[in-house]
């Protein structure tokens, strides 16, 4: 299993599902992802995570301190998934991720949990 913490304060406003839901402006979208890619890889490096995605499918866990409501985060999930193509998963598409988890901690920032599918 592979855990790594991110530096994001998720705010509603910022990541919240229900701002995209509202209609968030696509060049808003188009930097929120550019963003959040950029911050992901950049803590990977600075987490010494090597470039070498796992081989088999994984579940992929989120945990997030914020008061959005759990659902309210699935925005934000797909923006640090995609930042995790390539580096530590291969793909997100269903033959590479089987699962994804959203829950809460008390800890700052976004706990990201990567383990192998179970057999």
């Amino acid at each position: 299993m592979l855990e790594i913490i991110l530096p994001i304060r998720v705010t509603a406003k910022a990541y919240g599902f229900n701002a995209v839901y509202a209609g968030k402006h696509w060049s808003m979208r188009k930097r929120d992802a550019e963003y959040i890619h950029l911050l992901v890889q950049n803590e990977l490096l600075a987490q010494k995570i090597p470039r070498k995605p796992m081989k088999g499918p994984v579940i992929l866990e989120f945990y997030y301190n914020s008061r959005l409501d759990c659902s309210n985060h699935g925005y934000i999930t797909k923006l640090i998934e995609d930042g995790l193509k390539g580096w530590v998963i291969e793909d997100d598409d269903r033959r590479h991720v089987k699962g994804i988890y959203q829950g809460f901690w008390q800890g700052e920032g976004v706990k990201v949990r990567v383990r192998e599918e179970e057999k």
